[in-house]
């Protein structure tokens, strides 16, 4: 055994204390008082993580040693920043899988650096402050086990060279061995979608994985009829797609609208999730949806469960698959580029960053004449300094802005406002006397730390209240809008960007699964003269053809947007499309929701392969039900068709 080997074998045995106790914790799984109580497999995926480790470490350094021709000793202190960038890398990769459900990745890497993204984590000094202690006291520790297994080599190097025999050698190669068995499982449960098994390898900080996709695919799944046709439909559209935005900008001149003084007021709430439409938690909401004057749906969908792909739905009209080539091209959305020909003002009200997810490159662009800014940190019109822990006056002050200037306003211009409240968003915030729902987490937490479980429902009550809070909030500006003689003239609509869990599925917040808590959103919308319509299932893709419908503009709403204009029902349209939360990628898993079921795809080589069934409420399909699969499948893929295969427009 050489002194590196001591070396090595230290920090493995710290890596594995570390790595253990890290998935006992993310694991979303019943407690779990001893390593012998998990599933044999989860336990061997942890052991095998850090081993994983050690060797790609002990690996780079000796084949570098042999390059030079030389000692591998000699390269100790390669060694030395190898062990200390795996330790660093693998507290960033714990902390992650806690906020986000996902391993450390260059798309996270750089979604962390976005504007408003450390604001909306609720970072705080203090974290950054323990962060770097963590990391300072990780090099000293990795330096010092340097110099003690240095030491006790120089000095028990008889002992040492004793201990080690042929015979561990062999463990050695064994456990190699055994480690390649557990990736070749992982791979085959991971083809497979053993839910659990995928939920561990998110619980397991600097795990490895093995996928062989390619390797599993004709083995255990030879393609049936059905398949065969499903894959059929592609989701390589980004050409018709860029050719559509390029005919409209060619006809942009020439749109007209038939009604041409209806205002636009968008109401969205960060975070809020379906259930808070309830006439405890939002009694105005609540009442406005029962209204026959407003419209609403039995339930109603964001695009994703995320922030940016779900304001992307609401303000172009297109499902979220056309983010990507969005995004990509930093195009500017259709219907607001169509609102500023027809000469609308468009204001957008703010308390976080536009930049987050790059939107103020690709959907807050040209067509935007203001935007009001509420942070709290000097920003937005002057506004003096706001507590982090009194937040919920950013909203106040927007309020009032935005009503001071709609209700006042006497230009001939229409009016499109965006009013995007943060009140909602973790941490919750609200004034004291909107404390209603008790007991609630009345402390600085943050959603990642230990024993927050324990506490659900101390931080659902927090939720509820600043959900409680903005509801007077919108009762507010409707009846301000009301009373000022506008309402007549104007579209308001109120919705979430998305929804927010709070550990009904093993963790709290959003964008990394599409259960209804994270998806579904409240929903109503007021249109002069417009009664309730009767859709069992809506998405805010089907937000802007509606207001282009009602305001009747020259040319068919269908050709530009791929969402239902919600004034006639058409049964054939009673669905809604949910993409997982993507930001600088084409999406990789969608889901597809009728007044029954929901079933998510996968978009794997331009086909689209099937996955997971449930009822409309997030009920898993038992056997007895497997037999309608196929079935409901096909219904499924021909309801969206139009809206995976191709972005239809004509001349």
């Amino acid at each position: 055994m050489t002194r590196l080997t001591l070396f090595y074998f230290t920090n493995w045995l710290i890596l594995l204390a570390y790595i253990f106790n890290n998935a006992l914790f993310l694991s979303p799984g019943k407690p779990l008082s001893n390593p012998f109580g998990m599933e044999p497999f989860f336990f061997f995926m942890t052991l095998n993580t850090p081993f994983f480790l050690i060797i790609i470490i002990k690996g780079a350094t000796k084949g570098i040693a042999k390059i030079f021709r030389s000692n591998e000793f000699n390269f100790r202190y390669l060694a030395l920043f190898l062990i200390v960038f795996t330790f660093i890398f693998t507290v960033i990769d714990a902390k992650v899988l806690s906020i986000y459900r996902d391993h450390f990745n260059l798309k996270l890497y750089g979604l962390l650096f976005e504007a408003g993204v450390m604001q909306d984590m609720g970072i705080h000094l203090s974290d950054l402050v323990l962060l770097a202690f963590q990391l300072i006291m990780t090099i000293l520790w990795t330096i010092a086990s340097l110099k003690v297994s240095i030491w006790f080599y120089k000095k028990y190097s008889s002992l040492v060279s004793n201990f080690i025999t042929k015979k561990f050698y062999l463990i050695f190669k064994i456990l190699v061995f055994l480690s390649l068995i557990e990736k070749i499982f992982f791979s085959y449960f991971y083809y497979t979608e053993r839910d659990e098994t995928l939920t561990y390898w998110n619980s397991i900080p600097s795990y490895t994985v093995l996928r062989m996709s390619k390797v599993w695919r004709p083995i255990l799944d030879a393609p049936t009829e059905a398949e065969k046709s499903a894959a059929k439909i592609t989701w390589d559209f980004e050409s018709d797609f860029l050719n559509s935005q390029k005919k409209l900008s060619e006809k942009i001149e020439t749109i007209r609208a038939n009604k041409k003084d209806v205002n636009i007021v968008f109401l969205v709430f960060e975070s809020l999730r379906y259930d808070m439409n309830n006439p405890e938690i939002m009694p105005n909401l609540n009442y406005y949806a029962k209204s026959n004057k407003w419209i609403t749906s039995k339930q109603h969908f964001s695009n994703s469960n995320c922030t940016g792909n779900g304001i992307f739905g609401t303000l172009t009209g297109q499902t979220p698959f056309y983010w990507y080539p969005s995004y990509k091209k930093e195009l500017q959305p259709s219907p607001l580029s169509i609102f500023d020909k027809l000469g609308y003002e468009i204001d957008v009200y703010t308390t976080t960053a536009l930049g987050y997810s790059d939107m103020d490159k690709h959907i807050f662009t040209k067509a935007i004449d203001n935007v009001y800014k509420f942070t709290g940190y000097g920003g937005g019109l002057g506004h003096p300094m706001v507590k982090r822990s009194d937040l919920f006056q950013w909203d106040q002050i927007m309020v009032d802005e935005f009503l001071d200037k709609f209700t006042n306003n006497t230009s001939d211009s229409p009016n499109l406002s965006y009013l995007w409240f943060y009140s909602t968003h973790y941490n919750y915030y609200f004034p004291e006397e909107f404390g209603k729902f008790k007991p609630y987490i009345d402390r600085h937490y943050q959603i990642y730390e230990k024993g927050l479980r324990k506490e659900s429902d101390l931080v659902f009550n927090r939720y509820k209240n600043s959900a409680y809070f903005v509801d007077s909030q919108i009762s507010k500006i409707v009846e301000k809008i009301n009373n000022s003689g506008k309402m007549e003239n104007t579209i308001i609509v109120i919705l979430g960007d998305h929804g927010e869990e709070f550990n009904e599925y093993g963790r709290f917040a959003h964008s990394y699964s599409l259960k209804n808590v994270q998806t579904s959103t409240p929903f109503i919308m007021h249109i002069p003269g417009i009664n309730n319509i009767d859709y069992n299932i809506t998405s805010h893709a089907d937000v802007m053809p509606t207001i282009m419908d009602y305001i009747d503009i020259s040319i068919p709403y269908e050709k530009i947007v791929s969402g239902k204009s919600l004034l006639n029902y058409n049964p054939n349209l009673d669905y809604a499309i949910i993409q997982e939360c993507e930001i600088t990628e084409r999406p990789k898993k969608f889901l597809i929701a009728d007044k029954d079921w929901k079933m998510e795809f996968h978009l794997s080589g331009g086909k689209i392969e099937s996955g997971l069934l449930e009822t409309i409420n997030d009920e898993s399909i038992f056997p007895d039900s497997v037999s309608v699969f196929n079935t409901i499948k096909q219904k499924l893929l021909k309801m969206a068709e139009k809206n995976l295969g191709h972005y239809s427009i004509q001349d």
